[in-house]
């Protein structure tokens, strides 16, 4: 069967308590990359991956993080609070221009649903920025615990769910290369 680009355009969302969200979002970047699509893939909250080594510096691909200070996650105090919300809107202001001026055919905003469970942006507002993709933009989000308003504008929903862990079983932390 033969697609064409003009059939992108649709939702993902790839949810759920279990590993693989991110690692099935770079499956479809890598993917679409073969096809010699225009990638844009957004981490949000990560700070060191591996994906991104590689990632940056192939053709058609642009990798974006955005972090929060690191007393943010420590000292969630107003002052933080107030200017990570401001960071952040800039950094979504930021993107929008991009996104605007720049035809991606695949979009990923990997763990954007942190923004909202960290209250720097509301369930109205997230839902309008995923309005605003480009129509032929095809928007994979990654992340858990997505509200109801969010998983509605989904053309695709796929749950990772979580049988068996390390973590929890071995008490195994995170490992470079793997989860990260």
């Amino acid at each position: 069967m033969f697609f064409l680009k003009y059939n992108l355009g649709l939702i993902h969302i790839y949810t759920g308590d279990g590993k693989g969200k991110t690692s099935a979002s770079l499956g479809l970047a890598l993917r679409a990359l073969g096809h010699n699509y225009k990638v844009l893939l957004v981490q949000f909250f990560k700070f060191e991956t591996g994906e991104k080594n590689v990632l940056s510096k192939l053709p058609n691909i642009d990798f974006l993080q955005f972090n929060a200070p690191s007393d943010f996650f420590v000292e969630y105090n107003e002052k933080v609070k107030e200017e990570t919300k401001k960071k952040f809107f800039s950094f979504i202001k930021m993107l929008e221009e991009k996104i605007k001026y720049k035809e991606y055919d695949i979009i990923i905003f990997d763990e954007i649903i942190y923004a909202l469970h960290m209250n720097l942006i509301s369930e109205e507002e997230l839902k309008n920025f995923i309005l605003k993709k480009p129509e032929k933009s095809e928007l994979i989000l990654t992340g858990r615990n997505y509200p109801e308003i969010i998983l509605n504008l989904a053309d695709y929903i796929t749950e990772m769910k979580k049988i068996k862990h390390p973590f929890e079983e071995k008490n195994i932390e995170a490992r470079k290369g793997i989860e990260y």
